[in-house]
């Protein structure tokens, strides 16, 4: 399944490009302007090389003909030699220190990316998480990354060889005139059929980098719910999705835009044979009339080489580039997302009654302008108090318990955790004072002591065996091979859905919370586990203000107050006892549903 996102259709900018790129780049400033000194060095001697070389095999041929000349005490030709020696010398080292600083800015610039892109995304807000196709940001992350990369290192390789390219052209014409025209005409007729054939592939790289995206993110997904298609039998169906999508659309789309580079690759070939062959054929009149010499010609060949070399790289390197500023202007949306303000000014870590939870007419609405999920709903819950949250699906009870973390605030009213409004609290110091118990427990591939700690992370390894017992599982942990160093699978595949659920309630009594959230935690349970597991419940609940979101009536029964939510507001409330006896009531038909009174 593929979200469209208005934005991510929008074609990407330079401008977005280059920041998406320098957002990255700048944290490594110090080794990119090394990187450019260093480019400086090795240009000048680059650009040296073809005329020292020039000038060395005309000093060797009038030594030939015994012709000898000095120069501070040396031959003509040894006082070459010697430059030459000490320019590749010099050109070589500064090459090897560069390469070896390229490669950790590679290395490091990549995997940079790539942790950060990590990093926001987890500080960014749950709404960020319920709207986007995380699959696809992470798989556009990793595409950054990499082009990003590739971006820098084409740069720090391609700059200082385009600096050398202006000196060989200077040094070509104090050689000869006519001959640096040839080249500087060869390198003006690529540059131009470059962004002749170049043309429009920004657009065709950017629809081929999308549909890959796409297609990726389908397959993957399959890949993901690979349980669900077996089910379905639809393992043939899905093969023959990915192979006609991916080997077929997107491979003729990304091919269409290859065959484009296919054109470049061949007129630069053309543009290299036709300006070599122009100096050959004008250098044999030039010789003859004795207005250029061997080493002459040997020195602007030598400039024709070095020209081009470069100038090849760079249509290469056009794609490179024109690639990563795509990915980089895509990834450059992301980070643009607001990550959430965990510590507002003047923010709060602790309120004067702990425990207590007030809903004061509070709405709310997922979008600027949306139906609103709650309306004018007021309660509340004092330390201690377990209230229960009941209605239908989508009636908003599951988004009452989320402002009670501060994962949304109220657009209209306020939500007062311990006297104080969610908007006020230091976010991480308000959830580390409570526990949630979802529906769909959140385990790591990891062992069972890791799962248990997890959110507690200073917890001893006693209390983490203490809050097993207390969530009645320890026994079940002491019987595998490893004990708590047992591996529980990607989320948690090898436990049951109660033994998962008892190590959820292990965590949460580990955090020792203020405030507990039950959310339908009993909902995929068999009769017989769910009354196992209530008495991990009752040990956690104790002393501790809590809130149960269930459809089996039977969890709430026992809740100081029970919630009828109904279109956003509170319907009824009251104790299982009192709303039971309210004839043709909301709960009292739920109930009587529940037991089986109605067909």
């Amino acid at each position: 399944m593929t979200f469209e996102n208005p934005e991510e259709e929008r074609p990407v900018s330079l401008r977005e490009g280059f920041q998406g790129i320098w957002r990255h780049a700048r944290t490594y400033r110090a080794t990119i302007i090394l990187l450019g000194v260093l480019g400086l060095v090795s240009a000048f001697a680059n650009g040296f090389v073809p005329y020292i070389t020039g000038r060395f095999f005309d000093a060797l041929i009038a030594l030939s003909r015994g012709e000898t000349a000095h120069a501070a005490a040396l031959p003509y030709w040894g006082l070459l030699l010697a430059a030459w020696v000490v320019v590749r010398i010099v050109n070589d080292a500064v090459d090897w220190w560069s390469d070896r600083k390229r490669r950790w800015l590679d290395t490091n610039l990549q995997l940079g990316i790539q942790a950060e892109g990590f990093v926001h995304l987890i500080r960014l807000p749950l709404s960020f998480h319920t709207n986007e196709h995380v699959q696809s940001v992470l798989s556009r992350i990793s595409s950054a990354s990499w082009r990003i990369a590739s971006i820098m290192r084409t740069f720090a390789d391609i700059a200082p060889q385009l600096l050398s390219i202006l000196i060989g052209i200077t040094l070509a014409y104090s050689i000869s005139v006519p001959l640096a025209n040839v080249l500087v005409l060869g390198v003006f007729a690529y540059v131009l059929a470059l962004a002749i054939l170049l043309r429009g592939t920004a657009k065709t790289d950017s629809l081929a980098h999308r549909a890959w995206n796409d297609r990726w993110d389908d397959a993957a997904a399959a890949t993901e719910q690979v349980a669900a298609v077996k089910q379905a039998s639809a393992d043939e169906y899905e093969a023959a999705r990915i192979r006609k999508t991916l080997r077929g659309d997107v491979a003729t789309l990304w091919y269409r835009n290859e065959l484009t580079w296919n054109r470049v690759n061949f007129w630069q070939r053309v543009t290299v044979f036709l300006t070599q062959v122009g100096i050959f054929a004008l250098s044999v009149q030039y010789v003859a009339a004795g207005t250029l010499t061997v080493g002459d010609l040997v020195a602007l060949n030598g400039y024709a080489l070095m020209f081009f070399g470069p100038l090849v790289s760079l249509g290469y390197s056009w794609q490179v580039t024109q690639n990563g500023i795509t990915s980089a202007g895509i990834l450059e949306r992301v980070f643009k997302q607001e990550e959430e303000r965990y510590r507002p000014s003047g923010a709060r870590t602790s309120g004067d009654t702990p425990g207590l939870v007030q809903f004061e007419d509070v709405t709310f609405r997922y979008a600027d302008g949306g139906q609103p999920v709650l309306s004018h709903l007021s309660f509340t819950t004092y330390p201690g108090q377990s209230i229960a949250f009941v209605g239908e699906s989508g009636v908003g009870k599951s988004t009452a318990v989320s402002l009670i973390s501060g994962y949304y605030f109220p657009s209209g009213g306020r939500v007062r955790i311990d006297g104080v409004d969610t908007r006020d609290w230091d976010l991480l110091a308000l959830r580390s004072c409570i526990a949630v118990v979802p529906q769909e427990i959140a385990l790591f591939n990891d062992t069972v002591r890791a799962n248990i700690r997890y959110g507690a992370f200073d917890a001893s390894d006693e209390a983490v065996e203490q809050a097993a017992r207390d969530a009645h599982i320890h026994d079940f942990i002491k019987k595998q091979a490893d004990g708590y160093d047992t591996l529980v699978g990607e989320r948690g595949i090898k436990l049951s859905v109660g033994q998962k659920q008892r190590i959820a309630i292990a965590r949460a009594i580990l955090r020792n919370p203020r405030i507990l959230i039950l959310d339908e935690p009993t909902s995929a349970l068999d009769a017989e586990t769910e009354r196992y597991v209530a008495k991990s419940f009752e040990e956690l609940m104790r002393g501790r203000t809590t809130f149960i979101i269930a459809h089996r009536l039977s969890t709430v029964r026992k809740a100081d107050k029970i919630l009828v939510i109904k279109d956003g507001s509170i319907a009824e409330q009251g104790t299982h006892t009192e709303l039971l006896e309210r004839v043709g009531g909301i709960y009292r038909r739920l109930y009587d549903l529940h037991v089986g009174l109605y067909e």
